[in-house]
């Protein structure tokens, strides 16, 4: 294969090995080694010789602490192991990267998902680091303008070269999801916020992320969403602090970071990296979902929250609930709990279906459903339909938190026709974002 050049000349030295470690909790824990094939074309992981002893099992289902070099299927990531693809962006993030090569000359599609990762280095997502450490060296400037980041951000959506590719990237933190997004420090007492690219915080703030809207988003998707929290919240899902910021051009929402805490980074895996299911197809259903939640965490309280989450989806149209949109977090006794929840939108799945099917049901899942899931999970009928109605009543006052997020008349009607049934039949297409 021809290698990748830049426009110097200066052939892309791919990387062949990682170092990858945990920043667990402040504290730093040597996890193994990664390797590339090029003639299988897929990655071998092989744990450090120590990390048996820290008895934390940080892949269970599809990398288990054991001896030996361990390696990744063909499929569904490349050649990567679902515990590393976590790791990697995805969307958004990817695309910055690609740009960002693209400017230095290289070819971005001779990439590895080893060089990808040693992008993200040591400012990813959760707590996995990497080493080599290609990621963006960080400015010294750490004011930042909310604004200014939504024009860069369509600027890249809209191939415009002007973009400040560099500092997008620098910034974006190894986010998936194709939203437009960066991570702030936000101190919520002064409501100051400062850019966070992945170093230490000043004294007062805490790491958050801000979305900004996408191409294919409506229009006041900012409020939509703090309003879908806000309904999330009353229905009984665990939600992270939210947080509608406004500013003199827009209205961006903000969500506090559940992977990082007081003591340092958490180690966070999504349903996708531990089963090294396909997130970008149905793969797997919600039965499986609470399978997995009762297998990992050992706690019933756990799996009554996915319950009522899978809930929420259903009956607040929620469709984008792929494999990636579900994730649990590591304690620092090695204790595993479903994440709070995130990405909760009006939104469309495959072919308008849930990414989830409940029941086996993906298109218009009913109440007969859900409690036959319900019954599947061992969940006591009295409990799930005690469930189904605390959701349906938060789902019913939708308006208010629509009111209460400034949403416009016009679309909070529009999503209460889809949800609640309510308004004239005849009404237009409610406009609903597809899924990434």
């Amino acid at each position: 294969m021809k290698k990748a050049k830049a426009a110097d000349g200066k052939p892309f030295q791919g990387v062949q090995k990682l170092s990858v470690s945990l920043d667990f909790y402040g504290e730093k824990i040597d996890v193994g080694t990664l390797a590339w094939s090029k003639d299988e074309r897929r990655a071998y992981f092989e744990y450090h010789p120590d990390f048996a002893e820290k008895r934390l099992n940080v892949s269970p289902f599809k990398l288990p602490v054991s001896e030996g070099a361990k390696a990744a299927p063909n499929s569904p990531f490349a050649g990567l192991h679902g515990m590393l693809n976590d790791s990697l962006p995805d969307g958004w993030g990817r695309l910055l990267l690609d740009r960002y090569l693209q400017k230095l000359g290289y070819d971005f599609r001779l990439l590895t998902p080893l060089d990808r990762l040693a992008y993200v280095g040591q400012v990813g997502m959760g707590a996995l680091r990497y080493v080599p450490d290609n990621s963006l060296s960080k400015t010294d400037d750490a004011a930042i303008d909310l604004d200014w980041f939504a024009a860069q951000a369509e600027a890249v959506q809209g191939e415009v070269d002007e973009a400040d590719v560099d500092r997008l990237l620098e910034i974006q933190g190894g986010s998936a999801g194709v939203r437009p997004k960066i991570m702030i420090g936000l101190n919520r007492k002064t409501g100051k916020f400062v850019a966070d690219d992945g170093t230490d915080l000043p004294e007062g703030f805490d790491a958050w992320l801000v979305k900004f809207k996408s191409n294919v988003d409506p229009s006041e998707i900012g409020k939509e969403e703090y309003a879908y929290s806000l309904m999330a919240k009353a229905a009984g899902v665990d939600m992270p602090a939210t947080k509608l910021i406004e500013t003199k051009k827009g209205s961006y929402f903000a969500v506090q970071r559940f992977d990082r805490t007081e003591s340092g980074s958490a180690h966070v895996q999504t349903v996708s990296g531990l089963l090294e299911a396909d997130h970008r197809a149905p793969s797997i259903d919600y039965d499986t979902l609470l399978k997995v939640t009762r297998l990992l965490t050992r706690d019933e309280r756990h799996v009554r929250q996915m319950f009522v989450r899978m809930v929420f989806n259903v009956l607040a149209h929620n469709r984008d609930d792929h494999a990636k949109n579900h994730a649990f977090l590591m304690a620092k006794d090695g204790v595993w709990h479903p994440t709070p929840a995130y990405d909760l939108t009006l939104s469309e799945g495959p072919g308008g279906e849930h990414n989830l099917a409940v029941d086996g049901e993906g298109k218009n899942p009913t109440k007969k459903h859900i409690l036959k899931v319900a019954e599947n999970a061992s969940i006591p009928r009295a409990e799930a339909e005690q469930v189904f109605e605390q959701v349906q009543r938060a789902v019913d006052r939708w308006a208010e938190y629509a009111k209460e997020a400034g949403l416009s008349e016009r679309r909070l009607q529009e999503i209460d026709r889809l949800l609640n049934k309510r308004g004239p039949t005849t009404a237009p297409d409610v406009d609903i974002s597809p899924s990434p």
